[in-house]
Formats: C-alpha cells, sequence, structure tokens
C-alpha cells in the first residue's frame, strides 16, 4: 500500500458575460458572511454545507442549491430568495425581507421557516417536512404543497 495525497476539488471561475464568480464545492459554505447591495444569482452547488448564509443585501439570491445543508439561511434583504432548493434541510429560513421566497423547494426539511416579510411565500413545496412555518407576514401564503407534514403553521398575518 502507498500513502497517496487526497485532494478537495474546489472550483471557483469567472463568467465572461456577467463577469460573475461561479462557485462548486464538495464541503463547506459557497457564499457566507457578507452586506453588498446584490446577492449571489445561481453562484454556488454546496454538497455539503449552506449555499448562502449570514448576508445583509438589497436583494436576495436566486437559484441556489444545497445537497445537505440549508440553500438560504439568516439574512436581511430588500427582497427574498427564488428558486431555492435543498434535498436535506431547509430552503429559506430565518430572514426578514420586504418580500417572501417564491418557488422553494425542500425534500425532507422545511421549505420556509422563522421569518418577517410584507408578503407571504408562493408556491412553496415540501415532501417531508413543514411547507411554510413560523412566519409574520402582511398576507398569507399562496400554492403551497407538503406530501408529509403541515402546509402553514404557526403564522400571524394581516389576510
Amino acid at each position: 500500500m502507498s500513502a497517496q495525497l487526497k485532494l478537495t476539488n474546489i472550483q471557483s471561475r469567472v463568467t465572461v458575460y456577467d463577469r460573475t464568480k461561479t462557485t462548486s464545492l464538495h464541503a463547506g459554505d459557497a457564499c457566507d458572511l457578507f452586506t453588498s447591495g446584490s446577492a449571489p444569482s445561481a453562484a454556488c452547488d454546496g454538497l455539503l454545507g449552506d449555499a448562502t448564509g449570514l448576508f445583509t443585501s438589497g436583494s436576495a439570491p436566486q437559484f441556489s442549491r444545497a445537497l445537505t445543508g440549508d440553500a438560504v439561511e439568516m439574512f436581511t434583504s430588500g427582497s427574498a430568495p427564488a428558486g431555492t432548493k435543498a434535498a436535506t434541510g431547509d430552503a429559506v429560513e430565518m430572514f426578514t425581507s420586504g418580500s417572501a421566497p417564491a418557488g422553494t423547494k425542500a425534500a425532507t426539511g422545511d421549505a420556509v421557516e422563522m421569518f418577517t416579510s410584507g408578503s407571504a411565500p408562493v408556491g412553496t413545496k415540501a415532501a417531508t417536512g413543514d411547507a411554510v412555518e413560523m412566519f409574520t407576514s402582511g398576507s398569507a401564503p399562496v400554492g403551497i404543497k407538503t406530501a408529509a407534514g403541515e402546509g402553514t403553521a404557526l403564522f400571524t398575518s394581516g389576510s
């Protein structure tokens, strides 16, 4: 037997058309701890860890995916995430926003959880877990689906 060096493959590249950095991670956080006027868009695929977490931004992430972990977590933003996916974990969690998430999906876990928003989520899906849970909003959720769990739980709303 011989000892071989084991490498972790971390790739970063800048796309020419919009000059954004694209990241692919096997373990860890793709975008974490930042303040910005804009947020990541299709910036990361995290296999183990959080795709986007702990940020303050004028806009929120679009199309972030996490295999195991949270897709979008703990942020304050003028807008909310669109098109986030999480296989095991929470799709969108713990945020304050002027609007609420649209089109979030979670296979096992909560699709949208623990937030304060001017509007409520639209089109959230959860296979096992809660689709929309623990929030305060100016309106109520619409078009939510869950296979096993609660569609909407623990919220205060204007409608």
